[in-house]
């Protein structure tokens, strides 16, 4: 018998068009994504293996513990840092002053007297810690916010403490020194706010200048809006810490 002729293999259709990405376009608009892929007259099988990496119940535990321990680490040390930096002018703090309206009174008095005086007119303007308080907790403190108190330091400077309606009326406790020949008579030096209500010397974080600011530009416009200060002198000290006398500040009236 005649040896039959070997059929043809059947071909795919002309025009299919492979794109990557697991996506074949097929005439007639078939399209298809994914693992399983069907054509008109062919399926294609594509299999995907994912591997899981996780950690181990053990490993979770020793990692939360570790940053744990960094975060309680991190803010031990900010609190500590704030208490130490705080505590010179915190100190200042336990000495008993109290403020009276006389004593406001006599220091706001004080004040609209060097600004009575003719421009250029030279003055000395003492006062003492209980003049200053008394004027920040009865006179200007309730103008701005601020039930504040002011005591003095051996370092030269005067410092402010008091919840302020700024940050919240947290307290605040802002350290600065008397300036001559410049606008603003008090400088900011170093500011502290107390977030944790842990007594009058805990809880204390050092904060940027900027935080408190306003609190010092209200305190300088209503103190100092008459004259130049040309001079401060600072009293003396007695050992245990508290001024034997008066600040004095020479100036001129404008």
């Amino acid at each position: 018998m005649p040896e039959q002729p070997t059929p043809p293999e059947p071909r795919e259709p002309s025009g299919t068009q492979n794109v990557s990405g697991g996506v074949t376009v097929q005439p007639g608009g078939d399209a298809n994504v994914g693992g399983d892929v069907v054509g008109r007259d062919k399926v294609t099988q594509t299999t995907t293996t994912v591997t899981n990496v996780g950690m181990t119940p053990e490993a979770v535990r020793r990692l939360v513990i570790t940053v744990g321990g960094l975060v309680f680490a991190t803010a031990f040390c900010f609190f500590a840092f704030g208490a130490v930096a705080a505590a010179a002018a915190l100190n200042t703090f336990n000495r008993p002053i109290v403020s009276t309206e006389a004593a406001a009174n006599d220091f706001q008095r004080k004040l609209q007297t060097i600004s009575a005086l003719p421009a250029g007119q030279a003055f000395e303007w003492p006062f003492d810690e209980t003049e200053l308080s008394s004027y920040m907790r009865f006179i200007l403190g309730p103008q701005i916010g601020f039930d504040g108190r002011a005591r003095f330091t051996s370092s030269h400077q005067a410092v402010f403490k008091g919840p302020w309606s700024g940050v919240n009326n947290l307290p605040v406790m802002v350290v600065t020194t008397i300036q001559i020949n410049s606008a603003p008579l008090f400088k900011t030096d170093s500011a502290y706010v107390q977030i944790l209500p842990l007594g009058d010397n805990l809880g204390w974080v050092p904060v940027s200048l900027s935080t408190v600011q306003p609190l010092i530009d209200q305190i300088n416009s209503k103190i100092k809006s008459g004259f130049a200060a040309t001079g401060v002198r600072y009293p003396p000290f007695t050992p245990d810490g508290t001024p034997a006398g008066p600040l004095t500040i020479d100036g001129a009236a404008r």
